[in-house]
């Protein structure tokens, strides 16, 4: 298999850093990243120079000689707790990366602190421009002010862990959970002397976790992938766009006082005992997906009418695929069993009961593994049946081919080893080319990554030139096959906000598909007000004029 890359010249790196051996895992991986590229030179380290800044009296200052010290004390012993329950991981060989930043050259600058500002003289710009470099990251100091901004070709790029239309300030990832924001943003810029008001390089947008602990490092993990999105973007166009920072009309968030962390420990701790009281007593079906059929056009659909099958107890159905065969419609489906805590592809004959009422009759399993499958789109090409379920604990896209309808099935081909790649769409446009839309990195519902293949044998796979294309929770994840309809292409895919899976389905037209361009425009956004008791919609699948689509209720 031939992943093709399109990468050319080469970038000079300088990162404004602290101490190398105190990083966190996202900044070791952002080093890791440069010094495996093939096109990017890590140059330079710019450190701070002014040792008394960091002094252990400075810190106590800061956090004890202060009107907040009882909310200092409390949000410590709070994250504390945290911490210790969720663990953050360390996915990278710190000492191994250390080694080989060794020799990088250090320089140490000592800019004039006044307030937050870090304002650095005309000799230490100087000093830096001597080095030609092409971006500057800032990892280290305040708000910068001086020419330095101006120091690299690029200037100096620097992340808000924050939609900065909407949350200025931090710390990242709370005021969001408090204020049940949709979403958590980050926003990459280049740095101006308004330090969250800069030119914006991109956005991400991330569903959130409703521990600030865990969130606050998810979100700082999930951030590294916009960076290099955007430095690849670099390299494969020659330049880089961006906007500037419109009106901002939010407060200035700061870490918060003791009435809004006793808001939030308020709903950790309920969230912790109701899931504790869950698991001592398992009463109900939590989170409990099933299907829904329907004639028509899903799209113009009226859906307080539908209803869902019927299904045996201690599972649930999801990701429902139809396919018609011998004038016979037929359902493959993910069949979770609560039980073993798996997923595996189950395929049944669709029985129209009454008008609004269907049920899924004969239902056998067709793929059951000592790992978790789902999402089985399956695919009618060259005259021949495909089905390509998610299967990313193996660590692999595989593809399986019919032997004998609708349950004998082989594995054809794999791809992308050693990568956990969920929710895989094939589609087939209307030039003959043939696309995988799928979703991988280190979080599977923002990312959305786009190849062109020859075909399912997936011998040659190009990767598009924006690769992620989509950095979204609230669209990227493929939810069901693309679909045509009035002589346009349609996508469904998931809506994962407010830190609920599949909480809505997004349907998007796809406006241009190239390996240079993505644009897609969503048109409809559907959320599951129209019964009673439901808190997620997902998927979809419409095949000619049948659809079936599927929800989630709370218990059931």
């Amino acid at each position: 298999m031939d992943y093709i890359s399109n990468m050319k010249g080469k970038l000079r790196i300088g990162i404004l850093i602290g101490d190398i051996e105190k990083l966190k895992n996202w900044e070791y991986r952002i080093l890791k990243g440069i010094i495996e590229h093939p096109n990017l030179e890590l140059c330079l380290f710019i450190r701070d120079g002014r040792k008394q800044i960091h002094s252990l009296k400075n810190r106590l200052k800061r956090n004890l000689l202060t009107t907040k010290i009882f909310a200092n004390v409390l949000y410590t012993l709070q994250m504390k707790i945290e911490s210790f329950v969720f663990k953050s991981k360390q996915t990278v060989d710190t000492k191994e990366i250390i080694n080989k930043i060794k020799n990088t050259e250090t320089v140490y600058l000592s800019p004039v602190r006044k307030g937050f500002l870090d304002i650095f003289s005309k000799e230490d710009s100087d000093k830096i421009k001597s080095y030609g470099l092409d971006i500057i990251l800032r990892h280290e100091f305040n708000i910068i002010r001086g020419d330095i901004l101006n120091s690299a070709r690029y200037g100096i790029w620097s992340y808000h862990h924050a939609d900065n239309a909407i949350n200025r300030g931090g710390p990242a990832g709370f005021w969001e959970i408090v204020n049940n924001e949709p979403y958590c943003g980050v926003t990459l810029q280049q740095l101006t002397p308004e330090l969250d008001g800069g030119l914006v390089i991109d956005k991400a947008w991330f569903n959130w976790h409703w521990s600030f602990f865990k969130n606050n490092n998810d979100l700082l993990e999930k951030s590294v992938v916009l960076l290099f999105k955007n430095i690849n973007k670099l390299l494969n166009y020659s330049k880089i766009d961006t906007k500037k920072s419109l009106t901002y009309y939010n407060r200035l968030y700061k870490k918060p006082t003791i009435t809004y962390i006793l808001i939030y420990m308020f709903r950790f701790y309920f969230k912790v005992f109701t899931h504790i009281f869950n698991k001592i007593f398992p009463l109900r079906r939590l989170s409990c997906w099933t299907l829904i059929f329907g004639k028509g056009k899903f799209i113009e659909s009226t859906l307080f009418r539908t209803n869902p099958v019927s299904m045996p107890r201690n599972v649930f159905w999801a990701d429902p695929f139809i396919y018609e065969y011998d004038n016979q419609l037929y359902v493959f489906f993910e069949n979770y069993s609560y039980k073993t805590k798996k997923g595996k592809i189950s395929v049944g004959k669709v029985a129209e009961c009454t008008r609004d009422r269907y049920s899924v009759v004969d239902v056998q399993d067709i793929l059951d593994f000592d790992y978790h499958v789902s999402y089985p789109q399956i695919i009618e090409e060259d005259g021949e049946l495909f089905l390509i379920p998610e299967t990313y604990q193996s660590k692999r896209l595989e593809v399986y081919r019919c032997v004998q309808f609708p349950c004998k099935w082989e594995l054809y081909s794999t791809a992308f080893d050693g990568e956990e790649v969920v929710d895989t769409t094939y589609f087939s446009d209307g030039n003959g080319d043939r696309w995988l839309l799928l979703n991988k990195g280190w979080t599977h519902e923002a990312e959305l990554h786009i190849y062109k293949i020859d075909n399912l044998k997936l011998e040659k796979v190009i990767a598009h030139r924006s690769n992620p294309v989509l950095i979204d929770c609230r669209k990227a994840r493929n939810g069901g096959m693309i679909f045509k309809y009035e002589n346009e292409y349609y996508r469904p895919s998931q809506i994962n906000t407010h830190g609920i899976y599949g909480k809505g389905l997004q349907i998007s037209k796809i406006k241009k598909l190239t390996l240079d361009i993505f644009e897609d425009e969503p048109v409809i956004a559907i959320e599951p007000h129209f019964t009673k008791g439901l808190m997620g919609i997902h998927h979809l699948h419409q095949l000619e004029n049948n659809f079936v689509f599927d929800v989630c209720y709370n218990k059931l």
